[in-house]
């Protein structure tokens, strides 16, 4: 039974040591709290945003360490609400470094935990998202501490005479169940009566089984003693006579204690539960390497990433493992190997990260960094970071502002050059007046520019939570939108074709009148003077997963558009028409596609060169 408790305890210290160094060594914040918002542990990232180590973190709560009351006290009453719940959680929080003063932003992953005897906990991940905080949410970690006693085996031996309802002890049985010498006899009852209440049908179940001949008796349950303690006890026994009838007589069995070992098997789960919700949670992929720098385990993110299987590199060496991950590398970013990442890591201040190129459900671009450890199991961990969508979204970023500046330049260098020469030479009043309505048109057009690129920025962060959404009546929006439209004097209304049954959405009305309004405005430019300018309403049947469908349609018989030119009709300052004649800032349709999008629409659109275009607004209809 010792040998059986060491061995266990191994195990234990092992895993231990393995949970360590993969928190301590994850590049993102990991914690654990209890119900009063002590850490109970806490790893080297939250250490070093604290400025303090990871073992002065545990049995300190946030106001140890952050000056910010209001943090503290959010901290406190979020775990807690969380706490009280059952669904693990994502939110998004702000924390204040203790040395410079910096506010950090994280996207936290927060999985409430209930201990064996009760407790409630939390495990939080944090992923530091400063930079990217209006761009995505990241998951946020934690990371709970493990206390594990374990105590001498004891044991006692029971004898029940089965047609008396008797059972017989040793003194060893009553000092294991906390009674005295006078219960070295007594009845069933008794024994019944210190079983733990959600155990006892259990209990009396396999008993019966084992009067019945069906299997001996074996149960691990919990005995409540008169104190008001719990323990765990390992409980066995077998029928030993019967009568000719095959009754039951006599049952004999021992009666262990077995507390240490269940508490240790509960930690070893805890454990084992606490390393799958970190590498289940953890959008970083993780390779660990025992102490021959053999691989002995991958995550489940590192095979998402990459498609590589554990079974694939199981026992490999750094060289062979490093040869398969080159084989999925592009020439652009190759994986360098281990020696490299070594050396990056004593010269390079960034702690030795290089950025990898492989193709895996599209290219992908991953941050690879090298940890060391010293546990004895485990000699060094490869962390994997996926930071595509952040290479992508600093590609658009530079692109976008490249463009939007081009776009600004034109008018502004038109102002800049009209108003000195307006400055610098006599005109006549007629020149000036020219020259000023040139610098009044260029300077509506950039304002135009800026006022759409605020609204599409704005419907971008906010993603609609800023809609006002209400049932609205579709032939009025339509109508108020033409009321509304002030079309060249020249030329005629739009023509209104709309049923006689009312049809109803549920939208922000003043975002998709705008929708309406760039898409008739287009309609008007895009078109002839004689040219007329139809609004259809048109309704689809009834379908599964979609419902009914409502459909806004704006017919022109203007210029058009090849089919290259429909392909970029939603990009940013794209315009069809390239000679500067009709107005216009190439940012209308990419609002409209915003809008119909965040009402659960979408949008169709055909297009004929020298014929017409036809776009139509699908929205859900409701009622």
């Amino acid at each position: 039974m010792k040998s059986h408790s060491l061995d266990l305890k191994s195990e234990l210290l092992a895993a231990n040591a393995m949970l360590r160094t993969v928190i301590d060594e994850n590049p993102n914040i990991i914690l654990m709290k209890d119900w009063d918002g002590k850490f109970l542990i806490g790893n080297r990232a939250l250490a070093d945003l604290y400025g303090t180590t990871p073992e002065n973190l545990v049995g300190k709560d946030d106001g140890a360490f952050n000056p910010n009351t209001e943090q503290v006290d959010f901290f406190l009453k979020n775990v807690r609400s969380i706490m009280s719940q059952t669904e693990t959680q994502v939110v998004l929080e702000e924390s204040t470094n203790t040395t410079t003063g910096e506010v950090s932003y994280y996207q936290s992953i927060k999985k409430p935990i209930t201990t064996a005897d009760g407790k409630k906990q939390i495990l939080v991940i944090a992923n530091d998202v400063t930079e990217l905080k209006r761009v995505q949410k990241r998951l946020e970690e934690s990371e709970r501490r493990l206390n594990y006693v374990l105590d001498a085996t004891r044991e006692g031996i029971w004898d029940w005479d089965i047609p008396t309802g008797i059972v017989t002890h040793n003194h060893r049985w009553c000092v294991i169940a906390g009674l005295d010498d006078n219960y070295l006899s007594h009845p069933l009852e008794t024994f019944v009566g210190l079983l733990h209440p959600d155990d006892s049908a259990d209990v009396k179940e396999r008993l019966q089984s084992c009067l019945a001949g069906t299997a001996p008796y074996r149960s691990e349950h919990r005995i409540c003693l008169e104190n008001g303690s719990v323990f765990w006890v390992l409980d066995r026994g077998d029928v030993v006579e019967r009568n000719d009838e095959g009754v039951p007589l006599r049952m004999v069995g021992s009666f262990v204690e077995v507390n240490d070992r269940k508490k240790t098997e509960q930690a070893l789960a805890m454990q084992s539960q606490l390393l799958n919700a970190i590498f289940e949670l953890s959008p970083d992929g993780f390779v660990s390497f025992d102490e021959a720098r053999r691989v002995s385990y991958v995550s489940p993110a590192f095979k998402r990433m990459t498609g590589i299987d554990f079974s694939q590199v199981n026992g490999l060496d750094e060289v062979a493992f490093t040869d398969i991950l080159v084989d999925l590398c592009l020439p652009t970013g190759k994986f360098r190997g281990f020696d490299a990442l070594r050396k990056k890591r004593v010269t390079d201040k960034s702690g030795g990260r290089e950025f990898i190129e492989v193709v895996h459900g599209g290219k992908r671009i991953l941050e690879v960094g090298l940890r060391s450890s010293e546990a004895s199991m485990v000699s060094q961990i490869l962390y994997f970071r996926d930071v595509t969508h952040e290479s992508e979204v600093d590609q658009m970023k530079s692109e976008f502002l490249s463009t939007a500046a081009h776009e600004l330049r034109t008018p502004m260098a038109s102002i800049y050059g009209f108003a000195e020469v307006l400055l610098t030479q006599e005109l006549d009043a007629e020149s000036s007046k020219e020259f000023l309505s040139i610098i009044f048109k260029q300077s509506g057009l950039m304002a135009s520019i800026l006022n759409e690129l605020l609204d599409l920025a704005r419907i971008e962060a906010r993603r609609g939570k800023d809609f006002v959404f209400e049932v609205a009546h579709v032939q009025a929006l339509i109508e108020e939108t033409v009321h509304g439209f002030k079309q060249p004097s020249w030329r005629e209304a739009p023509k209104l074709v709309l049923p006689v049954e009312s049809l109803y959405i549920k939208a922000d009305q003043k975002k998709v009148q705008q929708a309406f309004l760039n898409v008739l405005s287009n309609a008007y430019k895009y078109s002839t003077a004689t040219s007329q300018v139809t609004i259809e309403l048109i309704t689809t049947p009834f379908a599964a997963g979609v419902g009914r469908r409502i459909g806004i349609r704006f017919i022109d018989q203007g210029i058009g558009m090849t089919p290259a030119q429909l392909e970029r009709v939603f990009e940013r300052f794209y315009r069809a028409d390239t000679s500067g004649n009709i107005p216009g800032t190439g940012l209308g349709m990419s609002i409209v596609k915003e809008i119909i999008e965040l009402h659960d629409g979408e949008i169709e659109l055909s297009s004929n060169a020298g014929v017409g275009t036809t776009v139509t607004l699908w929205l859900p209809l409701i009622g």
